[in-house]
């Protein structure tokens, strides 16, 4: 199966989570997904925070990414205000090739993982992407074996269909 993980992370923890899990399945594409707008120190969390809550949609690189050679696709982010980053809603909706494509969604936080797993389902499937499963995980639980089996559960469970 040809796995393709992208990933939004801002202080490594979604970075780390998605190495691992490529590692583990031996996907064969990796890509960083990166917001393009440029924010100052003093506000930039405000208002990515604020952007997360409102669900909007920022300027991101690459500005398209075509996953029809692949078989499933992987996206990670870490959750602001309860949400999925902006970047990874972007992410979802610059997507080519993707018809009949299973996606597992995995979520970094250091609190509460919020909606964030429900709305990121529903960006999914606003654009016709098959949500094979979600997964939270705290900060704390970065390094747990058991958290990232629970990706490596659904991987397995998609490949078998």
């Amino acid at each position: 199966m040809r796995i393709c993980i992208l990933y939004h992370s801002e202080t490594g923890n979604t970075r780390h989570v998605a190495q691992h899990i490529a590692s583990a399945c031996s996907a064969e594409r990796l890509i960083e997904i990166l917001d393009r707008t440029t924010y100052t120190r003093l506000t930039g969390y405000a208002s990515r925070c604020s952007k997360a809550y409102s669900e909007s949609l920022t300027p991101i690189s690459p500005g398209t990414i075509d996953v029809a050679p692949f078989d499933l696709i992987i996206m990670g982010s870490p959750i602001w205000a309860f949400k999925p980053t902006p970047v990874i809603h972007a992410a979802v909706n610059v997507l080519r090739g993707y018809t009949g494509k299973p996606v597992i969604g995995f979520f970094t936080h250091g609190g509460m993982p919020g909606s964030a797993e429900k709305i990121f389902t529903r960006w999914c499937e606003q654009r016709w992407l098959k949500v094979a499963g979600t997964v939270s995980i705290h900060k704390k639980e970065i390094e747990d074996e058991k958290k990232t089996g629970e990706i490596l559960k659904l991987i397995k469970s998609v490949g078998s269909l």
